[in-house]
């Protein structure tokens, strides 16, 4: 890609960490807005949302907001009492709002009250209207709070006015027998002025006496502020101001949404209510709010997004291409976008429909997600990329929670297996652990391309002796279906007991035997792959010589292969990277890592026995810094930037570009 591309947009949500609720809520939030991490492939909003967290007792300050990486920031704050309390936050929130002062188009700052106090914060923040739920809960007034954070955010990145109000077309029929389209026209529109602040357009009861009615139609879809509900009753498809209303929306792009009212029998469906999500009426109109805005924040975002990630294509690629905010259909064809070749949002479409639109344009047209675009422009079939990576106790405090470091694994993933790369990971079967992960992952890549060949793997799982003797015959269909390889690595071989016989922990000689089997498993893994990319990784409680992640790291180095270390998210990466460049020795790591006892005791053992832990090897790879480093593609600039960087775009971008560069000339 031609230049850097920042976010357009970046969700910041704020809480005290001693707020009881306030990791599941970040979570949720995060589920909602970028994606849910069990369903990799499915259609999230891909919005970045980011955490900051703290309280007074803590040393560690509170990760600033910076308009770094991102074009608008919106800033949530969750005011409980514990932050109302809090002289930490209350210096944090006055920056903030000095920085939103610096900033003022840039920056939306919205507080939740979930304390009968919070309207008192202080620093100007009460002057702004607050989301007030029916109680100070979120999760147990979500719906409502989503509803909320939606409409917020829609009017923050899409309208000129953030005070305007978004609109609600309401298209619906009143000529069914029952009447049941006009009469749940009625009950929506009144359900939307008494609970929500949103507007709404109902045609006959809005209509100007004396004026052009389909002028009047037109003048309230308006393409920054209106969102159209279908009301889809039974006689909803032969209306011909429903067929209009319908027109017209498709052909400005307003975002759109159907409600199924349907009881029996309809003898034609107008074919062009299609291509936009549907749901069926069950007293659910909370639901079907959420949804429409869910549509619209989905392709106001997504064409931001596009348009940005046209932008940063090569001069030649980029006039090649427009851009559609949703996946495109043959109606599609009226647009001025299809004079030339689209990208449109993930997921592709299947091969099927794709196949009646390139008909339709006699196969002149190409139509590719951003992963398929990626895709294209970097081959790495037949590499094996081994990722590093598990959860890292410290990433809450500086601002980046477990859940970004787990979206980050999966999006660098998808990008990787779509490029053609096949996937390498040394992991456990802990429940919810990233070998579960990384199987799923495969799993749904699997569906994803249809792929049916059962000799196709995507990943491959190394696991140590003895982790390998809980895996069942089950367990080993499960990965064969999944398209991953478990690899068991067999005992040490100075070894005399029972292979067969699992052993635990529970002392020094057992620890060094799973210390051995650890690193003969991560030497034999290493020997198999190309590259590595290292992220979080745990600073204390390893069974391993030392931190997983640095000890693979150590092993990459030694087989000259390009290493990408992700150092922004904390744990063990964050360690290496001081390593190579902030003057952080091997010794103050190792005298840290002593305050566990157990692995203090365990290195007095190691040291007693006359055995080499390794800490040898990476201290002679530290003092040379990162510039001794085996070539991974990026200049030394590129390098500093990905070592701190959290920008999830940028990080897939430039490990993409350096694995181009380091394996594809080979």
């Amino acid at each position: 890609m031609a230049n850097k591309m920042k976010n357009v947009l970046t969700v910041y949500v704020l809480y005290h960490s001693q707020f009881e609720d306030g990791k599941k809520v970040y979570d949720k939030i995060y589920k909602t807005l970028c994606r849910d991490a069990n369903h990799p492939f499915e259609d999230g909003l891909d919005i970045p949302v980011y955490l900051r967290t703290g309280d007074d007792e803590s040393k560690q300050e509170i990760a600033p907001i910076n308009l770094d990486h991102t074009v608008k920031a919106y800033v949530l704050i969750l005011i409980d009492d514990n932050m109302y309390c809090s002289d930490k936050w209350s210096n944090y929130l006055e920056q903030i709002v000095q920085f939103k002062e610096s900033n003022p188009n840039s920056i939306h700052i919205e507080c939740v009250s979930l304390s009968k106090y919070a309207f008192d914060i202080g620093h100007g923040l009460e002057n702004n209207q607050f989301i007030r739920l029916k109680s100070y809960s979120i999760k147990d007034n979500w719906k409502e709070f989503e509803l909320h954070l939606f409409d917020d955010i829609i009017r923050f990145v899409a309208t000129k006015d953030k005070i305007t109000k978004l609109k609600i077309f309401i298209s619906h029929s009143k000529k069914d027998e029952n009447h049941i389209g006009e009469q749940k026209a009625i009950e929506f529109r009144d359900y939307i002025r008494s609970k929500t602040k949103l507007d709404s357009f109902f045609d006959a009861s809005d209509i100007i006496d004396g004026q052009n009615f389909e002028d009047q139609i037109r003048n309230n879809i308006e393409n920054e502020k209106s969102l159209l509900v279908i009301l889809n009753s039974n006689t909803y498809s032969e209306r011909e101001w429903c067929q209009k209303e319908v027109l017209y929306a498709k052909k400005e792009k307003i975002p759109t949404v159907a409600v199924s009212l349907i009881d029996g029998e309809v003898k034609r469906s107008f074919p062009y209510i299609s291509n936009i999500p549907y749901i069926r009426y069950d007293d659910n109109w909370d639901e079907i709010l959420i949804l429409i805005l869910r549509t619209a924040l989905d392709q106001i975002y997504q064409g931001l997004y596009l348009k940005s990630l046209r932008d940063s294509l090569d001069i030649d690629q980029k006039n090649k291409f427009s851009i559609l905010p949703f996946a495109p259909e043959a109606y599609s064809y009226v647009y001025d976008e299809l004079k030339s070749n689209i990208i449109y949002p993930e997921p592709p479409l299947a091969k099927d429909e794709l196949d009646v639109l390139k008909k339709i344009s006699n196969n002149n047209k190409e139509f590719l997600t951003p992963m398929q675009l990626f895709a294209r422009t970097i081959n790495l079939s037949g590499k094996k990329v081994a990722i590093s990576v598990s959860e890292a106790p410290d990433s809450d405090k500086i601002g980046y929670g477990n859940a970004m470091i787990r979206d980050l694994t999966i999006e660098l993933s998808r990008h990787l297996l779509i490029s053609g790369a096949s996937m390498v990971y040394g992991g456990d079967l802990r429940k919810n652990g990233y070998t579960e992960l990384f199987r799923e992952l495969s799993l749904q890549y699997r569906d994803y391309q249809k792929e049916d060949k059962k000799d196709k793997f995507f990943f491959r799982n190394y696991f140590a002796w003895p982790i390998w003797l809980n895996f069942t015959s089950e367990m080993k269909a499960q990965y064969r279906n999944s398209r991953v390889v478990p690899k068991f690595v067999d005992c040490p071989e100075d070894y005399n007991g029972d292979k067969y016989k699992p052993i635990a922990p529970v002392n020094n000689n057992n620890n060094l035997i799973f210390a051995k089997s650890l690193l003969k498993m991560r030497r034999e893994m290493e020997s198999y792959v190309n590259a590595r990319v290292l992220l979080g990784g745990r600073t204390y409680g390893f069974k391993g010589f030392m931190p997983g992640v640095i000890e693979e790291f150590v092993q990459a180095v030694k087989h000259k292969h390009p290493v990408y270390i992700l150092g922004g998210f904390g744990g063990a990466a964050s360690l290496l990277v001081s390593l190579l460049t902030n003057g952080l020795t091997v010794d103050k790591f190792i005298s840290s890592a002593k305050k566990d006892d157990r692995y203090n005791d365990f290195c007095e053992y190691c040291k007693s026995n006359d055995f080499d832990m390794g800490y040898d090897e990476l201290n002679k790879i530290s003092v040379k810094g990162f510039e001794g480093l085996p070539n991974n593609g990026l200049s030394i600039e590129e390098n500093k930037r990905i070592m701190k960087s959290t920008d999830i775009i940028e990080i897939v971008g430039l490990i993409l570009r350096g694995l181009k560069n380091s394996l594809t000339d080979e």
